[in-house]
């Protein structure tokens, strides 16, 4: 049950934004075995005074297209898996026209019990209860 936040400059086209939008749900499903069905993501666009990123921390050169996706996931994926859904999704993004120092992506861990999917329900895992 992930959660996806991504971050993009306002001037990006809708046709990219939506293929970065595709990339990290896509990469989910082939790297973290997440369903192909299960897919939530907001996506906000900024002015580039509303993005302050450093433009060369740790050792790339962020271009104005620079965004970033923050994941919420359940626990349990190993480091391996993770490090593959970094590789999908920024090869995807390179694909769509991005460069790949300008895709960051962070991961936050948590448990069923930190979901609730609606109705004021906590999320066992398998369905709202």
């Amino acid at each position: 049950m992930p959660l996806a936040r991504i971050s993009v400059p306002e001037h990006l086209s809708q046709e990219q934004v939506r293929a970065l939008a595709d990339a990290v749900h896509e990469g989910l499903v082939e790297t973290c075995k997440v369903p192909a069905d299960d897919r939530f993501q907001l996506i906000s666009r900024f002015q580039p005074s509303a993005m302050i990123l450093n433009p060369t921390f740790p050792d790339v050169m962020r271009t104005p297209d620079a965004s970033i996706v923050e994941i919420t996931f359940l626990g349990g994926r190993s480091d391996d898996q993770k490090r593959k859904l970094y590789g999908y999704v920024v090869e995807k993004a390179v694909a769509a026209g991005f460069v790949p120092d300008d895709i960051m992506i962070t991961l936050t861990e948590n448990s069923p019990i930190d979901w609730s999917l609606g109705c004021g329900r906590a999320y066992d895992g398998h369905s709202a209860q």
